[in-house]
């Protein structure tokens, strides 16, 4: 048989087409997969049928996304599909606890209960189903005894979920949502145990975070994997190692909201402002769009406002912080929960303290718009007197000042009745602020800088919640001007830097400092 051999110019043009030919079918493959799995690759196989299989594996994406109302309808679905599921009875419980956001309300602890319960009248026909039952149902057991706050009942649920969540990882090493869900529960019981009385060291943060990346490479599209990195290095020490999963989470979930704006907690640790912006501008856009069919899209649409609101002011451009407080104030509907309520008066707080408009702040009217229960969130509340207390005391109205400072701490008190620690401290800071600058404007200045800088240390004790991007106006910060109108320069120095390490690249601590540096030139 005669062989044909090809010259080594021919050789060389068909492999470069097979290798462009290769190039385009990959190409193609991932526009394809990218179509069907427009929030990320879950392939968690449960024994239901397919309809069933198909619904709870997009439920399971939306709640890797803390998507908890969007999973849910997907989770029910599977349900109507397959009578027999118990699977997505077991979803369903999961969207109803925000482990990482706030304790449970009754009406969802009933939900997630009665779920369970379903969930084991049908049965897990596999060990591994077992597990994930059994893990949801550990968080819904009533704790024993029971506790004395609605915040230690939280408490004691997130440590009974982790620790279930632990045994399905260790029976189960290898499945990528089992340790996914461990790590997350790692990092809200990390969370519980923030106080001004313990040392942070992260080491739970740093686990959860090392857990995670080992699935990394097998799973680079799971979205749990982007989300509770970022979550666990959510911190000025950590920040850096999360910065690939912050730059590609809108790879796998484009049009997510929650997905759009997690990027954003790393790039806040960082002082990265436009980054913070851009994708809050999308996180935010997202949202509305899903607002006229989803009312809870709106918690997700204010969060994204006040990250907004918070990257505008730290590069100076006033007139979209402005716009952005008019979509806070346009606001008409939300879930009536505490994180809805933060979004919006933390923004309006800011905008007024952070531009020191501080007659507009004295002028502040409490709990505008009234679009939930805000006297049910006392620290949601201490914000407004926050900003009205410092705006009073600048202006000079003492009187104010005094009363404000007085609504502080009985938010204060209300906090701690409810075992909420953590906000009853950081409300505490604010109120200790405000007394400390009502003091310093009555001529009583060592008081004064004594007590603001005990309001520092103990806002600079307690890390920020996951709700937040910030404080609304740093107490560190405000230690440094006082000390700057004193003339203690080097202590304000100190001051304005120690702030920077804790949030770094702040537009009032650069211009402080860049006011210091002016006069130790001068006085060269």
């Amino acid at each position: 048989m005669k062989q044909t051999f090809l010259s080594p110019m021919m050789l060389v043009l068909v492999l470069m087409f097979s290798k462009m030919m290769c190039s385009q079918e990959t190409e193609q493959h991932l526009q394809n997969e990218s179509s069907d799995h427009e929030h990320g690759i879950v392939e968690l196989s449960i024994s239901c049928n397919e309809e069933a299989q198909a619904e709870f594996e997009t439920g399971l994406a939306h709640l890797h996304h803390m998507m908890y109302e969007q999973a849910r309808p997907h989770f029910e679905a599977a349900t109507e599909a397959d009578s027999e599921c118990a699977m997505a009875h077991w979803g369903i419980a999961m969207t109803s606890f925000y482990p990482l956001w706030m304790p449970t309300p009754d009406a969802l602890l009933e939900r997630g209960q009665e779920a369970v319960k379903t969930a084991r009248e049908i049965g897990a026909p596999t060990e591994r189903e077992e597990a994930y039952i059994a893990a949801v149902e550990a968080f819904f057991t009533n704790p024993e005894p029971p506790q004395e706050s609605r915040a230690k009942d939280h408490e004691a649920r997130v440590k009974a979920w982790k620790k279930a969540q632990r045994e399905l990882h260790e029976n189960h090493p290898d499945d990528v949502d089992g340790a996914a869900f461990y790590a997350l529960a790692e990092v809200c019981y990390a969370q519980t145990q923030f106080s001004p009385d313990e040392e942070r060291d992260y080491s739970r943060q740093r686990e959860a975070g090392a857990l995670l990346e080992r699935f990394w490479e097998d799973h680079p599209q799971h979205p749990g994997l982007f989300h509770y990195i970022i979550h666990a290095y959510d911190s000025p020490e950590l920040a850096e190692k999360a910065v690939e999963a912050a730059e590609g989470y809108d790879q796998i979930a484009p049009d997510t909201p929650h997905a759009l704006h997690m990027p954003s907690h790393i790039f806040v640790r960082l002082g990265h402002w436009e980054e913070t912006i851009d994708w809050n501008i999308r996180s935010a856009e997202a949202a509305l769009r899903q607002a006229d069919h989803d009312s809870h899209a709106k918690l997700h649409y204010v969060h994204a406002l006040d990250y907004k609101m918070y990257g505008y002011l730290q590069v100076g451009d006033e007139e979209n912080a402005r716009e952005t407080l008019d979509k806070v104030m346009a606001v008409e509907t939300l879930p009536d929960d505490m994180i809805s309520g933060y979004g919006v008066a933390a923004a309006i707080a800011r905008y007024h303290l952070e531009q020191q408009k501080w007659e507009e702040a004295a002028q502040l009217e409490i709990g505008t718009p009234d679009v939930i229960s805000w006297e049910e969130y006392p620290e949601n509340m201490a914000l407004y007197h926050y900003a009205r207390g410092l705006g009073a005391a600048r202006t000079g109205d003492l009187e104010l000042a005094e009363t404000e400072r007085e609504h502080i701490r009985q938010a204060v008190n209300d906090l701690h009745d409810a075992g909420n620690s953590y906000w009853a401290y950081m409300s505490e800071a604010l109120g200790k602020a405000v007394e400390a600058w009502t003091l310093y404007e009555r001529g009583e200045t060592d008081q004064a800088l004594n007590l603001m800088s005990e309001a520092a240390d103990l806002e600079d004790s307690m890390d920020k919640h996951p709700v937040s991007p910030g404080e609304v106006l740093p107490v560190r910060e405000l230690y440094g001007e006082l000390l700057l109108k004193e003339g203690r320069e080097e202590e304000a120095v100190t001051a304005f830097e120690a702030s920077l390490e804790r949030t770094p690249n702040r537009l009032n601590a650069l211009n402080n400092l860049e006011k210091l540096s002016d006069i130790a030139v001068g006085e060269r």
